[in-house]
């Protein structure tokens, strides 16, 4: 397989010539390497709506949304657990101002929230919503 650097830069390449559908599985390849890059599921992204492929795109969505979150939520959770007290003041934070110990919103980086938002327009396209 080639490297991470090669397969971008060639599948960027193929873009700039308009061979859309040649560049995708280069981006995938990317991705099975660096799944937590988030260039490769943005130009995905942006392939699958040139070509109008929006099932394909909202499983890209799907997928980076799901590989960001998963890494966010298991990095809050290590750094709980390195700091029982940052985990006492967070729960009583929660307690204090919405009257729950578990919130069931946590703010994520980006590309998270603007993915979030490109989710439910494809949802939209597709009758989803």
């Amino acid at each position: 397989m080639k490297p991470y650097k090669e397969l971008i830069r060639q599948a960027e390449e193929l873009e700039r010539d308009g061979e859309l559908e040649k560049a995708a599985p280069l981006y995938e390849d990317a991705l099975k390497q660096h799944p937590l890059e988030e260039l490769p599921y943005t130009r995905l992204m942006i392939i699958y709506r040139k070509l109008m492929n929006y099932e394909t795109e909202l499983k890209i969505i799907n997928k980076g949304l799901k590989a960001f979150q998963d890494h966010y939520d298991e990095k809050e959770e290590k750094q709980l657990k390195k700091h029982p007290k940052l985990e006492q003041l967070s729960k009583a934070f929660m307690k204090t101002t919405t009257g729950k110990t578990k919130s069931s919103y946590m703010y994520y980086p980006e590309p998270i929230p603007k993915w979030t938002l490109r989710k439910k327009t494809v949802e939209k396209k597709l009758g989803l919503s």
